[in-house]
């Protein structure tokens, strides 16, 4: 990821955090496919590594970048530029990261 990609992701992540997600859309809207699947998958990567790696914890204690993840995955199904299929497996690592944390606050 280039510096500048990088910088973006972290603009976005702001925004997100900031609740500001009409902005958001409004940045995300103006760049290229490309630099959203790089920016999406990304992030994915980094919550898929420590859910395959069962950290649970860490994924709880930094559940906005998690929402924040999720929400790009769902952004770029609905823009069309990762597959409903791609997305599916994606959904399912969100669906079980939110149960387990659920499982125990319980």
């Amino acid at each position: 990821m280039t510096e500048e990609i990088n910088n973006l992701n972290t603009d976005l992540k702001e925004l997100f955090v900031e609740s500001k997600f009409d902005k958001m859309q409004e940045v995300l809207d103006n760049i290229a496919d490309s630099t959203v699947v790089e920016i999406t998958l990304y992030n994915y990567d980094i919550i898929k590594k420590y859910y395959e790696t069962q950290r649970y914890n860490l994924l709880a204690q930094f559940i906005k970048f998690v929402a924040y993840s999720s929400f790009l995955c769902e952004y770029s199904v609905k823009r069309q530029i990762i597959s409903n299929d791609e997305y599916e497996k994606m959904y399912e690592i969100f669906t079980s990261i939110y149960l387990k944390i659920k499982e125990e606050k319980e």
